[in-house]
């Protein structure tokens, strides 16, 4: 059960934030050190690959969906004395009025701010933008630095000094190194397990922990890990937290849906449900015993000749809704459950044709943002539902009842979303948590 934490942040996507959470992680646990791992926001990918430096799931601690209270319970309820915290973007970005930012999470959680500056293209200024950002963020103090992109031993020094003139201790610096990059694609970086496949995911973490250990002082910014605000009801679910629709549980889980989060799923089995996993790309049904089927988001758009022959998991899947099994498709498993998936390529791939409902990758338009979801209809979970909504393929031919009324972190009326369908249900949404 952890006791304290620390956020890994940084100005702006792409600062080195990953690389060095990655290398820290990884080096922690060659040592033996007692670290767990968690991601900021709704991020699976990230999480993905923290999970694996670690040996152990990473946590999603999300500021729009998740209360102080849900945020505490899960942030504690991570093994190991400290956890180490991954922000998203940049510090304090987040939706409407900052809402959901890291600089968030970390104040809901006295968690101190190792910040990583990028200092390409700057010297002095970068100290004096981390000490102007300290100044204006008094629940959560930037605790050190940590700068990437060192060009020089003059470069450094003329850094280190201005940090020592403002009084934020420097605790690493990462020099410039090309061959320490993690492929990117079209929703992030490619994931975890696709490296995994090929051989490259384990030197890609063992180079991070030998560059941050080369570069960084551990040992130092683990000391700067604050308390942990104790959970209300540690025994408890996490308020909020979405409750088992059923006992046994069926999740989708390979290369093409591999987006769940790993709160959800600890959450189900600590309230006694049992989940079985099956793969819709290896041509799997579901468990034939299964009473409530989930079919997450992932990337089915990158598997469409191989999802279109998966006749065994399409035949197990009407067999069960047939059954009155309840089955619920989030984002690319909304997709699978449509009658087909058009493809970058412009060929149309049948799918399980359990929803009315024709998507397509052919002309791809990014849809963003956090989502407030209220149910239309008796759902598997009472009230208003908070999660968000990332993808770049549409709903080109759509037919039947609406799951969802959407709207977005501000507030704003998005109109419908997703579909029901008896037992059958699902959307480009992403749930969280419960309101």
């Amino acid at each position: 059960m952890a006791r304290n934490g620390v956020m890994i942040a940084g100005l702006t996507s792409g600062s080195g934030k990953t690389l060095l959470t990655l290398g820290l992680l990884r080096a922690c646990a060659k040592r033996g050190l007692p670290v767990s791992a968690a991601k900021t926001g709704p991020d699976f990918i990230d999480a993905g690959f923290l999970t694996a430096a670690i040996g152990q799931p990473a946590v999603n601690l999300d500021g729009f969906a998740m209360s102080p209270r849900m945020l505490a319970q899960l942030a504690t309820n991570q093994p190991g004395e400290t956890v180490i915290v991954e922000a998203v973007m940049g510090l304090c970005d987040g939706g409407a009025g900052g809402v959901g930012s890291s600089v968030a999470v970390a104040a809901a959680l006295n968690l101190p701010i190792i910040l990583v500056l990028d200092v390409r293209h700057t010297a002095q200024t970068a100290a004096m933008l981390a000490a102007g950002l300290n100044k204006l963020l008094p629940k959560s103090p930037i605790a050190g630095v940590v700068l990437n992109h060192v060009a020089s031993p003059r470069h450094h020094a003329l850094i280190s000094a201005a940090l020592d003139d403002v009084q934020l201790p420097l605790l690493g610096a990462l020099p410039s190194d090309e061959t320490l990059q993690i492929p990117s694609r079209h929703l992030g970086l490619v994931q975890a397990g696709d490296l995994a496949d090929c051989g490259q995911l384990d030197p890609v973490l063992d180079s991070a922990a030998e560059f941050v250990d080369a570069h960084c002082d551990i040992p130092a910014i683990l000391r700067l890990a604050g308390a942990l605000p104790p959970p209300a009801a540690p025994a408890a679910p996490a308020a909020g937290l979405l409750p088992p629709p059923a006992q046994n549980i069926a999740i989708a889980k390979d290369a093409a849906f591999g987006f769940s989060y790993a709160h959800m799923m600890q959450g189900w089995r600590q309230q006694g449900a049992r989940i079985t996993l099956f793969s819709p790309l290896n041509d799997e049904a579901p468990a034939a015993d299964a009473e409530f089927v989930f079919i997450p988001g992932g990337y089915p758009e990158l598997h469409l000749p191989a999802l279109t022959q998966a006749q065994t998991c399409f035949s197990g899947l009407r067999r069960a809704a047939a059954d009155g099994c309840l089955i619920y498709g989030e984002c690319g498993g909304f997709m699978m459950l449509g009658t087909a998936i058009t493809g970058a390529d412009g060929n149309a791939y049948k799918m399980a044709g359990l929803l009315d409902l024709h998507t397509s990758f052919a002309s791809p338009k990014r849809h963003l943002g956090y989502r407030r979801f209220t149910p239309k209809t008796k759902f598997f979970w009472p009230g208003t539902l908070l999660g968000h909504e990332f993808h770049y393929s549409s709903a080109v031919e759509q037919r039947g009842t609406a799951l969802f009324d959407a709207e977005d972190a501000g507030g704003a009326t998005l109109g419908e979303m997703g579909l029901w369908h008896d037992n059958v249900s699902g959307s480009y949404g992403h749930i969280i948590a419960m309101a």
